[in-house]
């Protein structure tokens, strides 16, 4: 289930991804072509046969996850600037690109890079899931899941202003939808407390997070065309 819901949500990314093209040749809004290209890229890299592939590339010891880490991060912080800047939210963009928040993705890449290097990562493994477990790895793993996370609280406040405000309805539902994927980001802080026998839902958590939050973007993106075609008739 989880693997067709990988490659499902990889697949919506893509496609949302090829949609923004031509708008990013004439130089329109090229930031949402670059945040759907990499949250695709970002996918890519989390399932299994095209991350054993990358990896192998690498070296086959497991840089790969690294590599996502960065990309992960590097897609919230672009993806929070953007996102806050179009909800309003003053008080989110200075959590998240301001001297706390740049400390914060700071701290989090050099202790996540730290972390990796002090584990026994050889051969490719994707979620690192067949690495012998112990502090080091957990705490790696916690690292990936807290800037998202730290992302995610940021936004949650002018977004849901947005849900509940007067708005177009098509803004609304994708601003509701995008407030589900980082509403489950949230969630995924709390995947050790997750009993071993349910681990399955760590994958559907992330990717389901993943999918609302793309089509959260999207269907943004679109109410805001819509809105401004319906103003140019109008005129």
């Amino acid at each position: 289930m989880t693997t067709v819901l990988a490659w499902a949500t990889l697949s919506i990314c893509l496609i949302l991804t090829a949609i923004r093209i031509p708008s990013a040749v004439r130089g329109e809004n090229r930031m949402m072509f670059v945040l759907f290209a990499l949250i695709s890229l970002d996918i890519l890299l989390s399932i299994e046969g095209p991350y054993v592939l990358i990896d192998g590339w690498l070296g086959n010891f497991n840089l790969g996850n690294l590599l996502l880490r960065f990309l992960l991060y590097g897609t919230f912080l672009l993806m929070g600037i953007k996102v806050a800047r179009a909800f309003g939210s003053a008080g989110g963009e200075r959590a998240i690109r301001g001297p706390i928040g740049l400390a914060v993705l700071g701290a989090t890449a050099v202790l996540t890079a730290f972390f990796f290097f002090s584990m026994d990562t050889r051969d490719s493994t994707v979620g690192l899931n067949d690495l012998d477990p112990g502090p080091a790895l957990d705490l790696y793993a916690a690292l990936g899941r807290f800037y998202p996370g730290y992302v995610a609280v940021c936004l949650i406040p002018g977004i849901w202003r947005s849900v509940r405000g007067s708005g177009p309805v098509l803004l609304r539902a994708a601003s509701a939808t995008l407030l589900l994927g980082l509403a489950l980001l949230t969630v995924s802080q709390v995947f050790p407390l997750i009993p071993p026998t349910n681990t399955w839902l760590r994958p559907l958590i992330n990717y389901s997070a993943a999918l609302a939050t793309a089509l959260g973007l999207g269907g943004i993106w679109l109410s805001k065309t819509v809105a401004s075609r319906t103003s140019r008739t109008v005129i």
